[in-house]
């Protein structure tokens, strides 16, 4: 495949931010996939790990034929997914600091002039400006979605762009959530197709990775007399699992893709001649 400069700097409609974000990453994997290998995957691995211990070991101890054991359990359990659900946040914003990282030196400085060990000192601190933002945008749509989904829904799709904005502008967590806010009104449908078609793609390739695990629990319940207890299946179901949440943790480069590209593109419609970030 040729190899070119993909420019970001552009305005799209949603058929071409797609097309260029496949085109980008298809011609950008080996270095992204090596980088998020040495950096990020350790980590992905242990999420995986998390899960299947949550799925395996904490869910399998409910009774809920059983009124006292389940409120006595539920105290650890809670303890357990606030716990989780902290570590899965962790480890997204440590994928979107360090490919974030990559995006911001490939736009700035071209491809081929830069290398990884140029960038790794920043993977760390935009990581944790990623994390900051995540929290403040879980904390938004998890508000909006208590006092109706459709606010939740908003919330998550106008600040949509929030952590890019953040790592790649470096105006300020304030400054970022009002510029997410105001490119994306400026078009809001488009913005959340574009996030929708992301997350089924990451989704639609989770399922088919976890038909095998799927079949297996099905046909457990059905035929099996043996097997009553998700804890006691074989020990392939879970590293099937595991395998299918490190690949579709990977996966979420796709939707960061399509939002980086979005930024561009709304950028460029609503303020063409205003400098997006410094030159280094």
């Amino acid at each position: 495949m040729e190899q070119k400069d993909i420019r970001f700097r552009k305005q799209r409609d949603l058929g071409v931010v797609i097309s260029d974000s496949f085109d980008f990453l298809k011609q950008e994997a080996k270095p992204i996939f090596r980088m998020i290998g040495i950096y990020v995957l350790p980590f992905v691995v242990l999420y995986a790990g998390a899960q299947v211990y949550f799925q395996r070991n904490v869910l399998s101890q409910f009774d809920l034929t059983n009124p006292e054991s389940l409120m006595a359990d539920i105290g650890p359990f809670y303890q357990n997914l606030f716990m989780f659900m902290f570590f899965g946040l962790f480890v997204q914003s440590l994928l979107m600091g360090t490919y974030y990282s990559y995006l911001e030196a490939y736009i700035k400085h071209g491809k081929g002039n830069f290398h990884l060990t140029d960038i790794s000192s920043k993977f760390f601190s935009n990581s944790l400006l990623a994390l900051g933002a995540n929290f403040i945008f879980v904390i938004m749509v998890f508000f909006g979605a208590m006092m109706c989904i459709v606010p939740g829904l908003y919330f998550a799709n106008t600040f949509s762009l929030l952590v890019f904005i953040l790592i790649f502008e470096k105006k300020g967590i304030s400054d970022a959530l009002n510029r997410s806010w105001k490119l994306v009104n400026s078009s809001w449908w488009n913005t959340l197709l574009i996030n929708l078609i992301a997350v089924v793609i990451v989704y639609a390739v989770g399922i088919v990775l976890s038909i095998p695990s799927l079949i297996m629990g099905v046909s457990s319940t059905i035929f099996s007399t043996e097997i009553t207890n998700p804890a006691d299946y074989p020990n392939w179901y879970w590293v099937l699992n595991a395998i299918s949440s490190v690949i579709t943790t990977v996966l979420l480069v796709i939707p960061f893709t399509f939002q980086a590209f979005q930024y561009f593109n709304l950028a460029e419609r609503n303020d063409p001649t205003t400098p997006l970030a410094p030159q280094e």
